[in-house]
């Protein structure tokens, strides 16, 4: 009996890895088999035939084969006894000759082994010269995986057994939709009931036994620290707590200095450890190549924008080359050329940057010209600095950088005036269809609360002013060719239905084919070449650059006859914009160089930038308001002013699902413009077909109100353009848009009001109806005329009543507020008789 339990110990300590406890007799979590070899027996031991070879594909055969334990296959150098040696010319699988010594272990293991796994020790060696080569650590090899062409290593490629996808490593069980744990090295996947005994005590996280001490697979490492479903329900929090933190702190686990260059120099072990342990380390660090400036902190990967601020100053890396960013707009940042995304932040951030400029920027933001040494600004001090880098993807300094704390004893530095202003500001966030008077009303603000445009600014709307207008040019005359083309047809169906009348007058008819619509070929030419160039999407490429030199076609081509006729017709040109013709009578004057635009150019230009992206707008409002703050008759105390942030997003930004709205999770009230003119508009969607633009601004309206990031954001619809809207009204019904299939007004004889108030009416009840089944919450809605400027103080004044309603709703102390207060009658306030 010495002998027999000296053997399974023995076996037993093969599978357990070097140094392990052997478990007590009575715990024994093994099914172990040895040979029988003691004095003779009265009965029979029993025993199981070895597997023959059938079949003389290896392939299959190999497959067939039970699988042998995956401890002793990982740490032991041999092969087993009874498994099949490799030809030195294939490294193709091939079955074991059972002899005397191999058929009694593998049939007495087979006999003995509870789990399917624990078959006989049947596996083939690979070949030698396919086989990694080890990392030598105090002289030992790390334990290998399996070799891909054994059966165990087929079965852990699949993630369990032979034949069954999904299954566990272990016992085989399972399928696709178990729950599985991996290990982090070798990818095999275990069940709920095998993860402890493939992977133990867990000394470096989850790794099979076999695996430790191996490095893990990097496509992994973002799971590195993470747990899983399956580790809290197996172990406490407490434990699970401590195996994460050793799967994060292990050294088999950890980066190693090969895998990383920073600015051309591979990392050594103390640059990884000084990199890894400073306060603010890279997030997601993964093997590659990266950048890394020194003063300001950036850090990024080769050839590409910085994605993160981590500690400045750190002795890592070489020296900073001009190109480790791959820029092209020679401007620098502390020796590196920076990308296009990074000189517009600047722009928006008004720092000035003209090519050939050269900054020394500091890890606070300060930054200064090279050879001046004086701190001209900090870049992202400013919230909409820090907003634009969010949605441009670029990084902005944390918080509370090191270095730059306060000291808790140590009255504070920081202002309380200053720190009470900030938290009053108000975030609102305008939206709209394009075309909808969303620019219009941004502009508008700006000029009503005291901003000005920069020089900048002005610059950038000219351009896209001149750029407009040769995009209003090539519509009209696409327009033109249609209805050439139409009246032409015209034409010949009378000339053929004159010719079976009046055969005389044929080849009169077939000489004449010209019609109101048709050019001068000069201008056909101008025309062919003009369209070309805007099919291709090549416009910005030639204008505004040749606009001086094409100004006298331009205004040619506008006078012209033909386009005039066009242009009566412009209601069938969907896409032509109301402000075209205001733009081509000045075509001469916008196409010069030395034009500004004036107040009402900007008014009517579409967009507020070349590039429709993102805007933003800071001014203040008084607090004090006739309904919410009555007057107190007191002239002594002034009263305070709340400031607000105006951000306005084009329409082109809201792509892809909205998904850059998750950015704006702080904001106070969201404003959706919609255009009430559009309900006869037909606009292209994303896949080019088209649609009603009102039935769009519906989706688009639903989509931002269903977001996650609006939960309970209050929203005010503000409906523009009524001025349109009554001319049009009583020439085309409302009704020609689907949504207003039911509107039938009936005129009360008791009021005067017009059709184009009930059709107001009836589109805001629209509206609201939706939107109430949507969230179930009030809807404000409020007429104006993005035009006049009136309209968009008094647009501002109502949204400011609704913020102070929804603030008195949320702390409802004394409980005697309700929806009512703010109510549609004329009496209470001017700013508040649009709600409905």
């Amino acid at each position: 009996m010495a002998a027999a339990a000296s053997s399974w110990e023995e076996a037993l300590r093969k599978m357990l890895p070097p140094g392990a406890p052997l478990p007590d007799e009575d715990h024994l979590d093994y099914s172990i088999s040895v040979e029988y070899d003691g004095p003779p027996i009265p009965y029979e031991v029993p025993r199981i035939k070895p597997l023959e070879n059938r079949s003389s594909s290896s392939s299959s055969s190999a497959a067939a084969l039970p699988r042998g334990s995956r401890f002793a296959r990982s740490r032991c150098a041999d092969p087993p006894r009874g498994a099949a040696t490799e030809s030195a010319r294939s490294s193709s699988a091939v079955l074991p000759q059972p002899d005397s010594d191999g058929a009694a272990d593998a049939s007495s293991a087979s006999a003995s082994a509870s789990p399917p796994q624990r078959g006989p020790e049947t596996t083939t060696k690979p070949d030698l010269a396919a086989e990694p080569p080890g990392d030598p650590i105090a002289g030992a090899s790390p334990p290998r995986p399996p070799s891909s062409s054994s059966p165990a290593a087929a079965a852990a490629a699949t993630g369990g057994g032979v034949g069954r996808r999904g299954a566990c490593a272990r016992c085989g069980k399972g399928g696709i939709l178990r729950e599985r744990e991996a290990c982090l090295a070798c990818g095999a996947r275990y069940c709920g009931d095998c993860v402890l005994r493939a992977m133990g005590s867990m000394p470096e996280g989850r790794k099979c036994v076999g695996c430790i001490g191996r490095p893990i697979a990097e496509p992994k490492r973002s799971a590195l620290g993470k747990s899983s479903r399956m580790l809290s329900k197996l172990f406490s929090p407490r434990e699970v707590q401590q195996i994460m933190k050793a799967e994060r702190e292990c050294a088999a686990n950890q980066l190693r200095p090969g895998q990383l260059t920073v600015n051309g120099h591979d990392l050594t072990q103390e640059e990884l450890d000084e990199i890894l342990g400073c306060p603010n380390p890279p997030q997601k660090l993964r093997p590659g190549r990266y950048w890394y400036d020194k003063d300001s902190g950036l850090w990024g990967k080769e050839g590409e924008k910085p994605d993160q601020i981590i500690s400045s100053k750190l002795n890592v890396g070489g020296k900073l080359q001009p190109d480790a960013s791959n820029g092209n707009t020679q401007v620098f940042i502390n020796g590196r050329e920076i990308t296009k995304l990074e000189l517009r932040v600047l722009k928006l951030a008004n720092v000035q940057c003209p090519r050939g400029t050269h900054f020394w920027v500091y890890d606070d933001g300060s930054y200064e010209e090279e050879g001046q040494n004086i701190i001209r600004g900090k870049i992202w001090e400013k919230a909409s600095t820090r907003l634009i880098c969010s949605l441009f993807s670029l990084p902005t300094p944390p918080e509370n950088t090191p270095g730059l704390r306060e000291d808790a004893s140590a009255p504070s530095s920081r202002l309380i005036p200053e720190y009470l202003e900030q938290r009053r500001v108000q975030k609102l966030l305008l939206l709209g269809l394009e075309g909808s008077g969303s620019s219009t009303i941004f502009k508008q603000a700006k000029f009503l609360y005291g901003s000005k445009f920069s020089a900048e600014e002005m610059q950038s709307m000219k351009l896209m002013i001149q750029s407009n207008l040769y995009k209003y040019l090539s519509i009209l005359l696409e327009g033109r060719e249609q209805f050439e083309d139409e009246a032409l047809e015209e034409k010949r169906n009378r000339g053929l239905y004159a010719d079976e009348s009046h055969p005389s007058e044929e080849s009169e008819v077939k000489e004449d084919c010209s019609c109101i619509y048709s050019i001068n070929q000069r201008l056909k030419h101008f025309s062919d070449w003009l369209l070309e160039i805007v099919a291709m999407g090549d416009l910005d490429a030639f204008f505004p650059a040749a606009t001086r030199e094409y100004a006298p076609v331009v205004e040619e081509i506008w006078r012209d006859p033909a386009i005039q006729e066009t242009y009566k017709r412009r209601n069938e040109l969907h896409s032509l914009p109301n402000v075209a013709g205001y733009f081509l009578d000045k075509a001469i004057e916008v196409s010069s160089n030395e034009y500004e635009p004036t107040e009402k150019d900007i008014l009517y230009a579409e967009g507020v930038t070349d590039c429709h992206g993102l805007v933003f707008l800071e001014f203040s409002l008084d607090d004090q308001s006739m309904i919410s703050d009555p007057p107190t008759g007191r002239f002594d105390c002034p009263s305070s002013q709340t400031k607000y942030q105006l951000i306005r997003v084009d329409s082109k930004g809201l792509n892809e699902g909205c998904r850059w709205l998750e950015m704006f999770e702080d904001i106070r009230a969201v404003i959706f413009c919609v255009s009430l003119s559009d309900y006869d508009q037909m606009w292209p969607r994303d896949s080019g077909d088209l649609c009603n633009k009102m039935i769009l601004s519906k989706e688009l309206f639903e989509n931002i109100v269903n977001h996650p990031s609006f939960q309970d954001t209050p929203f005010v619809l503000l409906l523009n353009k009524y001025d349109t809207f009554e001319e049009k009204i009583d020439k085309i019904p409302l009704t020609v848009c689907e949504w207003f299939s039911d509107f039938s007004p009936v005129k009360p004889h008791h009021t005067n009001q017009s059709l184009a108030s009930h059709a107001y009416y009836f589109i805001a009840v629209k509206f609201k109806d939706l939107y109430a089944s949507l969230c179930d919450r009030k809807l404000f809605v409020f007429q104006m005329k993005a035009l006049e400027r009136s309209t968009i103080d008094d647009s501002f004044k109502y949204i400011r009543e609704v913020l102070k309603w929804d603030d008195m709703k949320d702390d409802n102390v004394f409980a005697v507020l309700d929806e009512s207060f703010y109510t549609t009658d004329a009496t209470y306030s001017n700013y508040l008789r649009q709600d409905l």
